[in-house]
């Protein structure tokens, strides 16, 4: 037994090499996107700026924190701030080896544990700090301190710092919630004052302090943003054909002899997943927070329906084999789809770098496109005007806060005003009228993935 789990560690961290591998490209390329939203932001609090307060941000405050923690410490680092997601990639992996180890088995939990960390959507998120990654860390944190070691408070604990860093975590939080409540209320009154302690506790302090500018961009704009249907749509379908191996895998449950061992965890995946559908805009990242899930079921339905086949010993040798190659075949064109596009990085960010230390003076200030320019202030060491960081249009679309307040603010201020010519807010009219009237157009940049970069000075 002590040889077999030695083994089979040996296995675990020969993966995780494997997959740090994989990832290493990304791990060091910074690129456009949300993420330099958050590092700036972490920026600015290691400055002593108070989110909510002096700068506009749209989510429960543990994960820009850390963030903060980290840019403290070693300043602007990319490969340190991006193995705060790495990190938490990792730590969920081994949790649900664990919980699956516990719970069904050596097989189950190899499986779950493959699914899991070779998922083309985890391989590529590990890598980009969306804060989704470090709630599902959490996440999986509270599900194995409740379901493997009955400690109730401490789950809730976990479960409250999920609830305080993205509130989709709360979906899955609810659901266990209730199952826990419905099946032995004692222990659904151990669970609820830890998740408690914390999460009203990290509301509430911001709630006092800062009242409707903490409590409309965490939780009332998300009420807000406009419709995306159709793109919604578009975007669950990627995932399922991204991820077909894992969504498959776990769909084998219905083949299950014991289902009840995965009852609450195909219950979490079936709402949180319904639960998206129902959401004005999805992201790709949204479904990070039920891939820990999915692989749990997956590893166990997997070997559930391999034992129930009645076939010759070499039969199960052979479908076995079959299921290893269709798996190392899939991950092969990933592999070679992130290493080419998914972590191809910023194709003219060097360029737009040198272009603003060129035509800046000490006093420049930046604003504009959000996925960039945090990026750009990071690299040129300038601020960012306002402090206004997260530009997104449905920060304007939404109504809570206001184009046209923001642009008036603008006028006379020594700044590059850099917008994309494909997204964000340089589809508002406002914005093109601000532009050609107190602006001058300096360059542009073409970028083969990202689109044309346009760049003006305005005084």
């Amino acid at each position: 037994m002590e040889n077999r789990n030695k083994l089979l560690y040996i296995l675990l961290y020969s993966f995780v090499v494997v997959f740090v591998l994989i990832i290493s490209k990304g791990l060091n390329t910074p690129q456009p996107g949300d993420e330099n939203v958050y590092y700036y932001m972490g920026s600015l609090i290691s400055e002593g700026k108070i989110p909510y307060k002096d700068f506009f941000f749209a989510h429960p405050p543990l994960q820009v924190y850390l963030i903060a923690l980290a840019y403290k410490i070693f300043g602007f680092k990319v490969a340190i701030l991006k193995s705060l997601p790495l990190a938490s990639t990792l730590i969920s992996s081994f949790l649900i080896y664990k919980i699956a180890k516990e719970k069904f088995g050596y097989a189950a939990a190899m499986a779950s544990f493959l699914l899991f960390i070779f998922s083309y959507s985890i391989m590529f998120n590990s890598v980009f700090s969306f804060g989704v990654e470090i709630a599902a860390m959490l996440l999986v944190a509270g599900t194995y301190f409740l379901w493997n070691k009955n400690n109730y408070f401490l789950s809730g604990i976990f479960f409250g710092f999920a609830g305080v860093t993205r509130l989709l975590s709360l979906v899955p939080i609810a659901v266990i919630l209730a199952a826990v409540f419905l099946s032995n209320r004692k222990k659904f009154f151990k669970l609820l004052p830890g998740f408690l302690a914390i999460f009203l506790l990290v509301n509430g302090t911001f709630v006092l302090l800062f009242g409707q500018s903490y409590l409309t961009p965490v939780y009332t704009f998300h009420l807000m943003k406009s419709l995306g249907s159709s793109e919604n749509v578009k975007e669950y379908l990627d995932i399922i054909k991204l991820n077909w191996v894992l969504f498959l895998s776990a769909s084998l449950f219905i083949f299950a002899k014991e289902k009840k061992p995965i009852g609450i965890l195909v219950l979490i995946s079936v709402i949180y997943l319904a639960f998206l559908m129902g959401l004005k805009k999805i992201f790709g990242f949204y479904f990070i927070l039920v891939f820990p899930f999915l692989a749990l079921i997956a590893g166990y339905s997997l070997i559930q329906v391999f034992q129930r086949l009645r076939l010759p010993k070499m039969w199960k040798v052979a479908i076995s084999t079959a299921f290893l190659l269709i798996f190392t075949l899939n991950l092969i064109p990933d592999i070679l789809f992130l290493e080419r596009f998914g972590f191809a990085g910023f194709e003219r960010g060097r360029d737009l770098s040198d272009f603003i230390n060129k035509v800046s003076s000490n006093d420049t200030l930046l604003f504009g496109d959000d996925s960039v320019v945090p990026l750009l202030a990071l690299q040129t060491d300038k601020k960012i005007a306002l402090n206004f960081v997260d530009t997104n249009d449905q920060v304007f679309a939404s109504g809570v806060q206001n184009l046209d307040d923001t642009l008036t603010r603008l006028r006379g201020k020594n700044i590059l005003f850099i917008i994309r010519n494909k997204q964000g807010i340089s589809h508002f009219a406002s914005v093109r009228v601000f532009l050609s009237k107190n602006c001058e157009f300096l360059s542009q940049f073409h970028d083969e993935i990202e689109g044309d970069y346009l760049v003006y000075g305005c005084n």
